[in-house]
């Protein structure tokens, strides 16, 4: 039997499309960066398109089309240009438009939370359900799941031929425990910078101006804490999210390292970014990532739920 296709649109660096590789879906990722392409076409049975889909259209037969658009027009750390005024606000249309001149079996998107106080995201939701999807949108905390981090993401779920909440049930179904913030990187506790890849970190020398923000926990400004599961946090190196041995009164303090960073989202041991890669970039390819522990569960619920449902 052949495997089920799946496009994934703004695939980044892979997150959301790395659970259904390793459930058996062949999956092609398209994103607007050349350089993810490495990262990307190391999951098994992928390829990877680059591609503008502000203009471009992505044609061909895909079973399921999932992906996030990106999130700075509705995120709570942007606080340049919003809304209707940011260059990527028509992309939750271009997913829909996609949706709709592929019509796959089913769709999956991913977003922040405050997109679903937008209109406009409903607008596209009423079209799709107008195309004859049947709909669910959901809030989904990750750390419910079993990874690392506590981020929550906002869902839309569809499908042509089936109601979706038996795929929100037996989601619902793999709920686990949290991940804590040492299991996930208390195996690189006491590593030097540079001892391993991708551990290394900018030398920031400003963390102390930003006290006040540490005691508000203001989005991303923590120190993570190894009993825990990570809090929501963006771009390390534009939000100082702290190495949860650190004590930014005393000076003793540094930012955790993208291997880190890798490992509380929950990419597995061995996850390498090439090297001509940026650390800056590096840390915003995470920042925008979904957890792979999540994208796991939502292949396997949609396996499940389609044979089982």
């Amino acid at each position: 039997m052949s495997r089920p296709k799946v496009l994934d649109l703004f695939c980044g660096m892979g997150g959301l499309s790395s659970g259904f590789a390793k459930e058996g879906f062949s999956v092609t990722g398209v994103d607007l960066s050349e350089d993810v392409r490495d990262i990307y076409e190391k999951l098994p049975n992928s390829r990877f398109v680059q591609a503008d889909l502000l203009r471009d259209t992505i044609e061909g037969n895909y079973d399921y089309v999932i992906g996030g658009p990106p999130c700075k027009p509705w995120s709570s750390v942007n606080m340049t240009r919003r809304g209707a005024d940011h260059r990527d606000y028509e992309l939750v249309r271009k997913f829909a438009d996609s949706v709709l001149e592929i019509e796959p079996s089913g769709f999956v998107m991913e977003n922040v939370p405050p997109l679903r106080n937008d209109p406009e995201f409903f607008k596209q939701i009423r079209r799709l359900r107008g195309a004859g999807y049947h709909v669910t949108v959901n809030l989904f905390k990750y750390s419910d799941f079993g990874a690392a981090t506590s981020r929550r993401r906002l869902f839309a779920v569809g499908f042509l031929d089936r109601d979706p909440k038996s795929f929100v049930q037996t989601l619902e179904s793999l709920r686990k425990n949290p991940s804590t913030v040492f299991d996930a990187i208390g195996k690189y506790r006491g590593l030097e910078m540079g001892s391993y890849p991708d551990h290394q970190w900018p030398n920031l020398r400003t963390i102390q101006r930003y006290l006040k923000y540490y005691e508000s926990g203001k989005f991303g400004w923590t120190i993570l804490e190894w009993d825990k599961p990570a809090g929501s946090f963006g771009n390390v190196m534009k939000t100082y999210t702290l190495h949860p041995d650190s004590d930014p009164r005393s000076g003793n303090s540094r930012v955790v390292s993208p291997l880190e960073v890798s490992g509380i989202m929950g990419f597995n041991h061995g996850f390498r970014f090439p090297r001509e890669i940026t650390m800056g970039r590096k840390y915003q390819m995470l920042a925008d990532s979904v957890s792979p522990v999540f994208s796991e569960k939502i292949a396997l619920a949609l396996s499940k739920s389609l044979y089982y449902g």
